[in-house]
C-alpha cells in the first residue's frame, strides 16, 4: 500500500508540473483567465501530492534518518497549508471579487509585492527545505536513486525565494520575467517528479518479487 500511494502521488505531482509549466508557456504569449486559474488549482493539487509523496519516502527511511524525514513531512504540510490558503483565496474571493478593492489587492496574486503574493514565495520556500530533507533520506542504490537524491536535496536552494518579500517590489509586475523564472523552476522539478515515480514503480516491482 505504502508504495503504491508513493507511486499514484509521484503521477498526481508530476501531471500537476507538467500542467503548470503549459499554463506558464500558454501565458508568455497571451494572458488567459483560465489557464491562469488552472494553474491556481493545480498548484493546490501538487501541494497535496507532495505531502503524500514524503510521507510515503518517510515510511522507507533508516532509523537513524527518521528525524530527517519526520522534519521534510512536518515542512511539507505548512507549505501545503500556506499555499492551500493562496491558491483557495484566488479561486473563491479574488475571482469573484467578494472584498473591498484595497482588500482586494492585497489578496490578489497577480500584484507583486501584496500580502498573498509574498505568502506564496514563503510557502514555495518551505517546499524547498522539505525536499532537502527528504533528500536526506534517501538511500543511493542505483543511479535513478542517485540522481534522485541529489536534485531533491538541490532544490532546497530555492529556499531562497522566501528571503525576496523582504527586498523592493514595484507594485505590480511588469513583464515576463516572474513567468520566466516560474518556467525555470518547473523545469528543473519535473525530473524530481519523473525520478520519483520511477523510484516507486521499482520498490512496487521488488516488493512483487519478494
Amino acid at each position: 500500500m505504502n508504495r503504491k500511494i508513493g507511486f499514484i502521488s509521484s503521477i498526481v505531482i508530476c501531471c500537476s508540473v507538467a500542467v503548470f509549466l503549459i499554463c506558464l508557456i500558454m501565458a508568455l504569449f497571451a494572458q488567459n483567465a483560465f489557464t491562469e486559474n488552472l494553474s491556481y488549482g493545480v498548484c493546490a493539487v501538487l501541494s497535496w501530492g507532495w505531502v503524500a509523496t514524503a510521507c510515503v519516502y518517510s515510511c522507507f527511511a533508516q532509523k537513524e534518518r527518521r528525524a530527517a524525514a519526520k522534519i521534510g513531512v512536518a515542512i511539507g504540510v505548512i507549505y501545503a497549508t500556506i499555499i492551500g490558503i493562496v491558491y483557495f483565496t484566488q479561486l473563491t474571493t479574488v475571482l469573484h471579487k467578494s472584498v473591498d478593492e484595497k482588500i482586494f489587492q492585497a489578496f490578489s496574486f497577480t500584484s507583486a509585492g501584496s500580502w498573498l503574493f509574498n505568502l506564496d514565495l514563503y510557502g514555495y520556500g518551505l517546499l524547498a527545505i522539505s525536499t532537502f530533507f527528504i533528500g536526506l533520506t534517501l538511500p543511493t542504490e542505483n543511479k535513478v536513486d542517485k540522481s534522485l537524491k541529489l536534485l531533491l536535496m538541490l532544490h532546497g536552494v530555492f529556499f531562497v525565494c522566501m528571503f525576496v518579500p523582504i527586498l523592493p517590489l514595484p507594485a505590480t509586475n511588469q513583464g515576463n520575467g516572474g513567468t520566466i523564472a516560474l518556467i525555470c523552476w518547473c523545469l528543473f522539478f519535473l525530473p524530481i517528479c519523473i525520478l520519483s515515480i520511477l523510484h516507486f514503480k521499482k520498490l512496487r516491482k521488488n516488493n512483487e518479487i519478494i
